[in-house]
C-alpha cells in the first residue's frame, strides 16, 4: 500500500521547516495525508530550512491545563478544588477571542489535567509565612501568564486552586529540546588556553542571539518561563 502522510509528518521525517505554509493552508499541512510524491509536489515553490524540527500552525498545539493546589488537602479535594479554578478560567476568558477559542478546543479535545503540589497557601503577604501558593501566584502574574483563582468559602476563602494552560513547547521536550549553548570555539586549543575579552564578548553574543532564535520557536518568553519554573514541581498527592 502507497505510504501516505500529512505534511506536517513527512516535514518531521526529514527534520525540515517550510518557512511559510503553500497558500498559508494550515488544514492540509496537518489533516491531508499525502504520498510523498504528492508532498514533493505540495512543497515545490516552497522555500525549505533543513536540519530543522517543523513547526505546527498555534491552532494545532496540544494544550494541557496546569493546576497548583495547597498541599495538605486529600486527594478528592485536589481534584474538587481544581475543578472549581478550571470552571473559573473557562468562565474568564470568555468573549476573549483567541483565548477563547484556545480553552475551547482544549475543552473539548485536549482535556489533560495535570494537578501539582503547590505547597502552603497564606494571604498575608507581610508575614514570613506568606503562602507557596500565593507566591507562585504573582509569578505567573509577572510573566504574564493567564490564571484563574478559587477560594474555597467553606475554608475561610483560602486560595485553594490556580489553574492554567500551557502548549506542547513547554511539556513535550523530544520535539522541543531544550536549549543547548555552542560548543566553545576554544575548547580544542591547548590546555589552559584563556580566550581574550573580545572572544568571550563574541561568543556570549552569538550564543545569546541563538537562544533568542530558540524561545521564539519554543512560543516566546512565557513559555521559556513556564520551562524552567514547571520543573520545580511534583504531582499533587
Amino acid at each position: 500500500m502507497l505510504e501516505k502522510k500529512t505534511p506536517y509528518e513527512w516535514c518531521l521525517d526529514g527534520n525540515m521547516r517550510l518557512l511559510e505554509l503553500p497558500e498559508g493552508n494550515e488544514n492540509i499541512y496537518m489533516l491531508v495525508d499525502l504520498s510523498k510524491e504528492e508532498f514533493l509536489v505540495y512543497i515545490k515553490d516552497t522555500k525549505v530550512k533543513t536540519n530543522s524540527t517543523p513547526r505546527k500552525p498555534e491552532k494545532f498545539l496540544e494544550y494541557r491545563m496546569y493546576g497548583l493546589v495547597p498541599y495538605n488537602i486529600s486527594s478528592i479535594q485536589s481534584g474538587i478544588q481544581y475543578g472549581h479554578a478550571v470552571v473559573e478560567y473557562g468562565q474568564n476568558c470568555r468573549g476573549m477571542g483567541k483565548l477563547e477559542d484556545t480553552y475551547n478546543k482544549w475543552a473539548s479535545k485536549d482535556k489533560t489535567f495535570i494537578i501539582l503540589n503547590g505547597g502552603t497557601t497564606n494571604e498575608n503577604k507581610d508575614s514570613k509565612w506568606y503562602g507557596t501558593m500565593q507566591q507562585n501566584r504573582d509569578l505567573l502574574e509577572t510573566a504574564g501568564v493567564m490564571f484563574a483563582e478559587f477560594r474555597e468559602p467553606d475554608l475561610n476563602d483560602t486560595l485553594t486552586g490556580i489553574v492554567f494552560l500551557v502548549d506542547e513547547r513547554v511539556f513535550n521536550r523530544e520535539l522541543y529540546p531544550d536549549y543547548v549553548d555552542m560548543p566553545l570555539p576554544w575548547k580544542d586549543k591547548r590546555r589552559g588556553y584563556k580566550p581574550s575579552e573580545s572572544e568571550l564578548e563574541k561568543y556570549e553574543t552569538e550564543n545569546a542571539k541563538n537562544r533568542e532564535k530558540w524561545v521564539d520557536k519554543i512560543g516566546g518568553p512565557k513559555n521559556d518561563f513556564l520551562r524552567l519554573w514547571l520543573r520545580g514541581f511534583k504531582l499533587a498527592n
